[in-house]
């Protein structure tokens, strides 16, 4: 039994490092990869279907940053928070689990972004900046290095 367990604990840890260096990996339709994890991305702009935009006055106030196994941390605004996120090729999913909860002042962005983040399903690179489109179609999300 003993044998059983050191084996087990053995699998676990090789999995552990297998997991906690993968990276934000995103693969274009062509087959080409870009890291995007560890770089902060500055929201510059959201276009809607409906022909509005939401753009933030200051980017580096609405941010996010892909860290490895999969963990997310965000600035909305006056709020910071982090989340889970999975990567697939080009499919991304964003869940912000958890925000600090100060009220941002009239004019803020801070909902708005998060609910864009909510509704991400693809991403992809055009000239260094990342798009994320939103799910059925609804807009795309521009950020910035």
């Amino acid at each position: 039994m003993s044998n059983d367990l050191g084996e087990w604990l053995a699998a676990l840890a090789l999995s552990v490092m297998v997991l906690s260096s993968q990276a934000a990996t995103l693969t274009a339709s062509d087959g080409t990869t870009t890291d995007i994890g560890g770089v902060t991305w500055k929201w510059q702009r959201s276009v809607y279907n409906n022909d509005t935009v939401a753009a933030p006055p200051d980017p580096s106030r609405y941010t996010i940053l892909l860290m490895p196994e999969g963990h997310l941390s965000v600035k909305l605004d006056c709020n910071a928070g982090g989340g889970r996120y999975t990567l697939a090729g080009s499919t991304l999913t964003i869940d912000v689990t958890h925000t600090t909860m100060a009220a941002c002042p009239p004019g803020s962005l801070d909902r708005q972004f998060m609910r864009d983040l909510a509704a991400v399903r693809i991403a992809f690179m055009r000239e260094g900046n990342l798009y994320l489109d939103l799910m059925y179609d609804s807009g795309t999300m521009k950020f910035a290095r």
